[in-house]
């Protein structure tokens, strides 16, 4: 944590996607030492914890630049100064505004597109309030320095090197007593030289490293990285992670001591990393080419040819002007990102979704936040309109339950309505988001349990205590029981009024399901409600039970009875009510887990047919986790549509990750990607999007399966004539002949019996193009047979 000068020891981890400084100790001069850094007009100064942090950590003084977005996207609870560049290094103070002062302002400041917001969060406890350092030292007009953004240092320890079994007790996992994947423990930060004896560092993906060879970063990202015979491996897990992706470029100098890691960013470190990005992208762009994407070169090469462009200036004034090089360097690997970008594949039909926790409080910054949700592609929005145990909108059924009618800080208008409105203008679908069962994290459990304690889900543990209380495995989490009739009747009726007052395009339900229920003794739910009711069933009440209990089972399935069973129930409200309405759930990747642990068996809901689709919830940290999960839900859920989450945003994931995890998901099967969230979303991952997988327009798939079917067959038939460099056209004849049949079949207004045809004509296509063999470049035979299956489910699903 920063503190006015003199400087203290720093606490604060790295936030996925920050710059992020060192946890050693530091001098007393942050910017003499090469930290990011202000510099007040006083001349008190404090290092700089993060720069565009993903989110904004408690203690922590955060910088947020045009890269972050138009907003700072930060609570009302800190501090935030807006700054005006003036060169140099130097900024104008135009606003302070924190929360001990009477001001609009102390958080979610538009950041300027020539400034910058300095943010202050509160503080840990015993921490010190940074948030008094921009009140103090901050006054508008004042003159304020900011220092070694670009060219700067960080410093912090290496938990172990080479670590064993034998040499570091900290990697083993006490629940097998063996070493974790690469013997990398909890927030720990690894090194691997070659001593370590094997060729990778034999880590899963939940981290981040980086390889250094020469003394320089040469790739980062990922796990299981190749340590090379010339270098090292430095592989950090949660925040020790976030800190390598934050500090150590491509390209930067990075220094074993001892146990301390030293990296440098220096003007050469953005020399490499421009050539490399440039490479990279002329290579994808070439590749893209040869395998007959359908993407334009010539703005591939446009691209390319603006990075050359600055790329030559920042070489010229290197010697001289190392800070100049640097910020021409920085911008020719963007300029060189875009071009790469533009060569990824973008797909004309696909569900591209967004979940939005809704800070905006009026209508004005709702059409803001649509503009660029729009502006990035994407075509459906999840909106959390149930949340905290609060309703956005104003909620008769909540009120007449005793519970607060509306979310405080939207009090005076209809924000939900705004939202339906604004989204179906942009042609963005509207889905109201909303948490079933958990009811928030406020002390007492939230307005719900405020008012109704008898609702409360009960932990075994916390049987006999009194009042509501939180899970132990997702601490500080309060929740409902969804056996208790009065639980289950007042959402239901939320969710009827919803569908019934508002003309949402679904119903989005989330944390359907019971609390996390492993290991035993923190199972849920015991409430009196429950415990009566499956005694009066089975003769035996569940309190006494024990995993080997005999009716252990019949226990474990009455409780995942009761989300089955309140999932039917919504799906008879929603075809009552808005029977044109989608009714969807975000649901775990694996279904075996969802329901050992939490009762969800979302395999039985798709086998009944209880939801128009999925939204599988993938954490995984690489493209190839999430694919792989991906592949998993694929096989459940058969032909019901599929769109993966993953979890970049959230993470600060670089953009090119961010496209990695949305290309992973569509190989393997899924019928689109929805990103969570977009209060976490930064303008370099929303350019990336707007640039790239999402830069062509594209329409959901579930909204009307035969249409999208038909415009699918239709963009797969024209892309195949255009190919004859990847397959000649008497190779693919027999499946352009195919699609060609399909699209006549799928025209509106043809009797169910033409679908079934069409998908007839789409199974035969598939047959024909597994065929193609060596006769087709392997890339564009794996998307048409991909794209072909994928329309087939869709033609099943419209008869």
């Amino acid at each position: 944590m920063p503190t006015p000068t003199p400087l203290r020891r720093m606490t604060v981890a790295g936030i996925a996607g920050a710059l992020t400084v060192g946890l050693t100790a530091v001098p007393a001069s942050a910017a003499d030492a090469g930290l990011p850094a202000v510099v007040a007009a006083d001349g008190s100064t404090a290092a700089i914890d993060a720069i565009n942090p993903s989110s904004r950590a408690a203690g922590m003084l955060a910088l947020y630049t045009p890269d972050a977005g138009a907003e700072t996207k930060t609570n009302a609870f800190g501090g935030e100064a807006v700054l005006r560049a003036l060169g140099g290094g130097t900024y104008e103070v135009l606003s302070v505004c924190t929360v001990f002062d009477s001001c609009p302002k102390p958080g979610n400041n538009t950041i300027p597109a020539d400034g910058a917001v300095l943010s202050a969060s509160p503080p840990e406890t015993g921490g010190t309030d940074d948030r008094h350092f921009i009140r103090d030292r901050f006054r508008a007009g004042d003159r304020v320095q900011l220092r070694n953004l670009l060219i700067r240092r960080a410093t912090t320890a290496v938990t172990a090197t080479d670590p064993t079994a034998a040499n570091h007790p900290g990697g083993i996992d006490p629940a097998t007593g063996q070493c974790f994947p690469g013997c990398r423990g909890a927030e720990q930060l690894i090194a691997y030289t070659p001593a370590v004896g094997r060729p990778t560092t034999g880590t899963n993906d939940f981290g981040y490293e980086i390889t250094v060879t020469g003394g320089r970063v040469t790739a980062r990202g990922g796990g299981n990285s190749a340590v090379p015979a010339d270098g090292f491996v430095l592989s950090g897990h949660g925040s020790r992670g976030s800190w390598l992706e934050g500090n150590a470029p491509l390209g930067a100098k990075v220094t074993l001591d001892g146990g301390t890691v030293i990296v440098e960013v220096d003007a050469q470190s953005y020399l490499l990393g421009a050539e490399r990005a440039a490479a990279t992208a002329r290579t994808a762009g070439e590749v893209a080419v040869a395998s007959c994407l359908p993407v334009d070169p010539a703005s591939v090469d446009a691209a390319l040819g603006e990075a050359a462009g600055l790329l030559d200036r920042a070489r010229t004034v290197a010697g001289t002007e190392p800070e100049r090089a640097a910020e021409l360097a920085r911008d020719a690997t963007r300029r060189a990102d875009v071009a790469g970008y533009r060569a990824r594949e973008s797909r004309p039909v696909e569900g591209r979704g967004l979940w939005v926790r809704p800070i905006e409080t009026t209508p004005e910054q709702i059409r803001a936040s649509l503009d660029r949700i729009a502006a990035a592609g994407f075509n459906m929005v999840f909106l959390e309109t149930v949340w905290g145990g609060y309703t956005i909108y104003p909620s008769g059924v909540a009120e007449r339950a005793g519970i607060p009618a509306q979310r405080p800080e939207m009090r005076g208008f209809d924000p939900l309505k705004v939202w339906i409105e604004e989204a179906h203008a942009r042609g963005v679908e509207l889905h109201a988001w909303t948490h079933t069962f958990f009811v928030g994290i406020e002390a007492g459990g939230g307005p719900v349990l405020k008012a109704h304690p008898e609702w409360a889900a009960v932990e075994r543990e916390d049987v006999g205590k009194a009042g509501p209380q939180p899970s132990r495995m997702e601490p500080g989490y309060f929740w409902i029981d969804p056996a208790i009739p009065a639980v289950r009747s007042h959402i239901l009726a939320t969710y009827e009024e919803i569908l019934r007052g508002y003309d949402v395009d679904g119903l989005h339900l989330d944390y359907i399901r019971y609390p996390v229920s492993l290991p035993y003794g923190a199972d849920f739910s015991y409430s009196a409600y429950s415990r009566e009711t499956f005694t009066a069933a089975h003769g035996v009440d569940p309190y006494t039970l024990d995993p080997q209990s005999p009716k252990w089972a019949a226990w474990n399935a009455w409780r995942e009875e009761r989300i089955t069973t309140f999932v039917d129930e919504v799906r008879a409200v929603q075809r009552r009510v808005a029977a044109d309405r989608m009714l969807s759930a975000a649901v775990f990747a694996d279904p075996a887990d969802g329901l050992s642990k939490k009762f969800q068996n979302w395999g039985a809901w798709v086998d009944k047919g209880t939801l128009d689709f999925l939204t599988g919830m993938s954490f995984g940290t690489s493209a190839g986790s999430v694919g792989q999960d991906t592949t998993v839900m694929r096989e459940r859920v058969g032909d019901v549509p599929l769109y993966t989450a993953t979890y970049g945003p959230l993470r600060g994931s670089s953009p090119d990750l961010v496209l990695d995890q949305v290309q992973a998901v569509n190989d393997a099967g899924s019928d689109g990607a929805a990103l969570f969230a977009y209060n976490q979303l930064n303008a370099r991952q929303q350019e990336a999007l707007r640039e790239g997988s999402f830069r062509n327009p594209s329409v959901v798939p579930h909204a009307d399966h035969r249409a999208a079917a038909l415009r699918g067959v239709t963009a797969l038939r024209d892309s195949l004539g255009r190919g004859t460099a990847c397959a000649p056209a008497a190779v693919t004849a027999e499946v352009r002949a195919r699609l060609t049949a399909a699209a006549v079949l799928l025209r509106p207004g043809l009797p169910p019996a033409s679908v079934a045809a069409a998908a007839r004509q789409l199974d035969k296509a598939v047959t024909a193009a597994s065929r193609w063999g060596t006769r087709a470049e392997p890339d564009f035979a794996r998307r048409t047979v991909r794209d072909l299956r994928m329309y087939a489910r869709w033609a099943d699903l419209a008869q």
